[in-house]
């Protein structure tokens, strides 16, 4: 790994892949709103390399949003995990080969770009561990460890936490759609802000859930927030229940996209004596569902859509795994597809 700023990523890795395919390799870098910078030293790094480097101005808010624009050879994609689930729904809309190398995943996707999925780890500060050693102080007297949690790049930061609080380390990243090991009744997620750490509840409520952001050096217990989001998402399967025509929205991101979903949700709509509509997306946000002409959505793409903007919605907005649960008020996992 290699110092850019604040941050440690594979730039040397990065490099040498996109060597193989000659010189002056035509890049486009893409990066979450908040690693713009990083994105940009990045560019720069390549270019003095020689190649061709683009920085992308979309944000892209997990694995799941990349580019397959055809006129990039590579597309490097910045700070996020690949989990399982969303690379099965990429390997279904493309055909594709996977390699790892170090801290990089690479996709190559036929007639489209090779995808390097980079890790890039913030570099821990010595005085924010310093905060952390003595905001977290009472957990370390806890008879029961809570399980130290992370987004990929809080990684280091958890490392050090999970050492400090002699306290178990889950065995890699979470996203927000996906934890790969078994939830226990603990955990304290090492990073910054709701979105991750919202994720353990909504897969397993009763877990009790601490975040501690880093840079705030503020732990937090997220049972209220958790109730907030559960609130809203009640009121919008209800609301939902009361719709004449119904959008069935789709996105045409690649770890999103999911087709296979329409033929069912039709059938259930009609069911249920709903009108329908299918309506094509490359991004379901409010700007766009806010004026569409229907009474509600059902949302098949990300599932946090369907919950996390809810307030932002002026009509009710409801997930695919919502409309076909047999009873669309089982709470006890809110992230089904």
């Amino acid at each position: 790994m290699e110092v850019l700023g604040e941050y440690l990523l594979p730039l040397k890795s990065i490099d040498e892949l996109l060597s193989k395919g000659g010189a002056g390799a035509k890049v486009l870098v893409e990066t979450p709103l908040g690693f713009k910078n990083v994105g940009l030293e990045v560019v720069r790094y390549l270019n003095n390399k020689g190649h061709r480097a683009y920085l992308s101005g979309q944000s892209v808010w997990g694995a799941c949003d990349f580019s397959a624009a055809g006129d990039y050879q590579y597309v490097i994609h910045l700070g996020h995990a690949l989990p399982p689930n969303i690379f099965r729904i990429i390997s279904r809309n493309f055909r594709l080969k996977r390699e790892g190398f170090n801290d990089v995943i690479v996709v190559n996707i036929e007639n489209g770009p090779t995808v390097l999925f980079s890790a890039v780890y913030y570099e821990p500060k010595p005085e924010l561990i310093s905060k952390a050693r003595e905001t977290l102080s009472d957990f370390s007297r806890l008879s029961v460890k809570p399980l130290i949690a992370y987004a990929l790049p809080f990684k280091l930061y958890a490392y050090k936490i999970a050492e400090i609080l002699n306290a178990p380390l889950a065995p890699g990243p979470i996203t927000g759609c996906f934890v790969h090991f078994p939830i226990p009744d603990t955990v304290l997620f090492i990073g910054s802000g709701h979105f991750y750490p919202l994720t353990f509840k909504l897969l397993r409520p009763k877990t009790t859930v601490y975040s501690f952001d880093v840079f705030r050096g503020v732990v937090e217990n997220m049972d209220n927030i958790y109730r907030r989001y559960l609130a809203m998402k009640v009121k919008a399967i209800q609301e939902f229940n009361g719709a004449r025509l119904v959008g069935i929205v789709i996105s045409r991101k690649p770890g999103q996209y999911r087709p296979d979903l329409i033929e069912t949700l039709i059938n259930r709509l009609r069911r249920l004596g709903k009108e329908f509509v299918i309506i094509d997306l490359s991004e379901v946000s409010p700007d766009y569902i806010n004026n569409l002409p229907v009474d509600a959505v059902i949302n098949t793409a990300c599932p946090r859509i369907g919950i996390d903007d809810l307030d932002r919605f002026m009509k009710p907005v409801v997930n695919a795994g919502d409309v076909l649960k047999v009873n669309p008020l089982d709470l006890s996992n809110l992230l089904v597809w």
